[in-house]
């Protein structure tokens, strides 16, 4: 538990670092496209009371609109990645206080050209599209603004329901200062003897260690810091999920579900199959705990045993280029013109790797339209950092194929279709290491294991939080509170129904509801559920059959948001409307459990 010393941003070589000059050269670029973006925003607001007068009009203003939104997402991006790359560096701080106040002051210039979009009845959309041809262009954008519009109410209603913006998000900002600020869970003694602080951080790590006692410790320690301030995290809650049934009704939906899906257009069955069917094959995720609880020889075996390695220490440590080697092998049979566009990812500064002082933990994926996307890593030797690498180049290759392929009006894709193209990247990775190591069985239950644990998180617990989110939009929209003790129980009982008989409950109260973000995100986990098991599904095919399933899984990639998301996914030939493609991947998963339990055999 040393603590590891990080070099200075200074330190790192150049070529560990992304290159954000591709964006704007040096700063005085910044500042003039900064100054641009506010007087593009400006002149697009002089429309404002006329938008829909003329049909010249709609079409300049909208396509100004689109040009400047562009400009915005490379300013945002330019800060943003500046202060994520050393954020104690005053640059990137005041690069990113610039950026964020220019794009909120363009924002709120422009407001209302989304918002006036509903408004535009069939009639009107005929007649302004006949005076001006050039609007066709931008057809989808106005046919998902209809679909909103037996949802927008008034322009009093909207405008008040605007100025409660900051209300509305109120219990999630609590939750944030309680959770990241208030919150404490006190010191333990490591593996060594040695009295550390605790803290979500080194959680993972200790869940990692040989010794029961520290993994025990942390977890009685860590619950405890969580259950001491249970009453305020029932409390944001409460109110938050309050808040959005409230909303859901005002804007005359059935339900908060359904309000939070229609927002990406998704049918709530979408939803309700995805529960039905990972329930279905919860025997597979019980058989799974058995055999971890028969490998490690612990009885009982409590939750804090679930993340001890089976295969002791890992047996990969890939340096960095060799993971690209292993990137670029085991999605090659996505084609040449994908290695292409990995290659140029690689060799051209796309990645910004190395660990520094300062810099953002974790890592994501960011487009720059006109540009190219951006990928943080923190790069460590291990194999998950090497499919960490798979899944960022994933979302950077959907976002090539989308912009070489759509205008910007259409290449954002949505987030529900946002993790498929990463995690199948992921799947393809695992699947060509294990042919790679097919003569070391320790190798081999190493990565088997890393494939069983990754689907087991993902779409397993993934749908295990999205029922107990969806337990407390109902309870609260029947009138019943969520105490503690009632969110404690429901946990519970949800542990118990994933994990099956041979997990038991620790024996302190499960507290483990208050420690999730995700619950103030409105219907999100869910999607990585059924975003895991469409990428797992579609890698399954794309081995089977290449010739067939590539084209069809490229067309998924260049078409960005230029449909409604689950008609994109059925240019995968994946029809997300029925639960097949969960069946597929759950299916994967009990065989690959089967298989471990050999390979841990032997």
């Amino acid at each position: 538990m040393a603590t590891k010393q990080l070099r200075q941003r200074a330190d790192v070589p150049e070529e560990q670092k992304w290159r954000l000059a591709d964006i704007f050269p040096d700063t005085a670029a910044f500042n003039k496209a900064c100054a641009d973006l506010i007087a593009q925003g400006e002149a697009i607001a002089q429309h404002r009371n006329d938008l829909l007068d003329d049909a010249g009009v709609l079409y300049d203003t909208l396509t100004a609109y689109f040009q400047a939104r562009t400009l915005a997402d490379q300013v945002f991006n330019y800060g943003e990645h500046l202060y994520n790359s050393d954020m104690t560096a005053a640059a990137g701080q005041k690069a990113v206080a610039q950026a964020d106040q220019t794009v909120t002051t363009f924002a709120t210039a422009t407001a209302f050209v989304e918002a006036t979009l509903p408004q535009v009845t069939d009639a009107q959309l005929a007649a302004l599209t006949q005076a001006e041809p050039q609007l066709k262009q931008y057809a989808f954008i106005f046919a998902q603004a209809q679909k909103r519009q037996p949802h927008i109410l008034g322009a009093g209603e909207e405008t008040l329901l605007s100025a409660l913006g900051q209300t509305f998000t109120a219990p999630e900002s609590i939750y944030n200062k309680l959770n990241d600020a208030d919150i404490a869970f006190g010191t333990m003694k490591d593996a060594h003897g040695n009295e550390i602080p605790l803290s979500k951080e080194k959680l993972y790590q200790l869940y990692q260690s040989p010794d029961r006692a520290v993994r025990k410790t942390a977890a009685e320690k860590f619950s405890q810091g969580y259950a001491r301030s249970q009453y305020t995290f029932a409390e944001a809650l409460q109110q938050h999920v309050h808040t959005q049934n409230t909303l859901a009704h005002l804007r005359h939906y059935d339900s908060a579900r359904a309000m939070d899906l229609s927002a990406q257009f998704i049918p709530e069955a979408v939803f309700t199959n995805l529960v039905d069917t990972v329930h279905e094959f919860l025997p597979s995720a019980h058989k799974y705990y058995a055999l971890r609880k028969r490998v490690l020889g612990l009885d009982p075996l409590y939750s804090y045993d679930l993340s001890v390695p089976l295969v002791g220490e890992a047996p990969l440590k890939p340096t960095f280029e060799q993971a690209k080697a292993w990137a670029l092998k085991a999605l090659a049979v996505l084609g040449d013109d994908y290695l292409a566009h990995l290659q140029e990812e690689f060799g051209n500064r796309w990645i910004d790797r190395a660990e520094n002082a300062g810099k953002l933990s974790g890592g994501y994926e960011s487009d720059v339209f006109g540009v190219h996307p951006y990928v943080l890593l923190n790069w460590s030797n291990t194999y998950r950092a090497a499919s960490t690498l798979a899944h960022e180049s994933g979302h950077a290759m959907q976002s090539v194929y989308a912009d070489a392929n759509q205008p910007y009006w259409y290449s954002q894709y949505s987030m529900f279709i946002a993790e498929i193209a990463s995690t199948c990247n992921e799947s393809l990775l695992n699947h060509y290491m294990r042919a790679t190591h097919q003569d070391d069985d320790r190798i081999k239950a190493y990565l088997l294991t890393e494939s069983v644990e990754d689907l087991l998180n993902t779409i397993f617990n993934q749908t295990k939080y999205a029922e107990f989110e969806h337990f407390m939009y109902t309870s609260d929209a029947a009138g019943e509170s969520l105490t503690p003790e009632k969110l404690n129980d429901k946990t519970a009982a949800l542990d118990a129904a994933y994990t099956g008989d041979a997990v038991t409950p620790n024996p302190w109260p499960n507290v483990s509801w208050a420690r999730i973000p995700h619950y103030y995100m409105n219907y999100y986990l869910y999607q990585y559920a059924t975003s895991k098991a469409v990428a797992n599904t579609l890698a399954q095919r794309i081995l089977a059959d290449p010739a067939d399933q590539v084209p069809q899984y490229k067309a998924f990639l260049s078409a960005g948001a230029s449909d409604f998301p689950l008609a994109i996914v059925k240019k995968a030939g994946i029809d997300m409307t029925k639960p097949d493609y969960i069946r597929e991947t759950l299916t994967v998963f009990d065989r690959q459990v089967d298989e471990l339990a050999d390979l841990l055999q032997k």
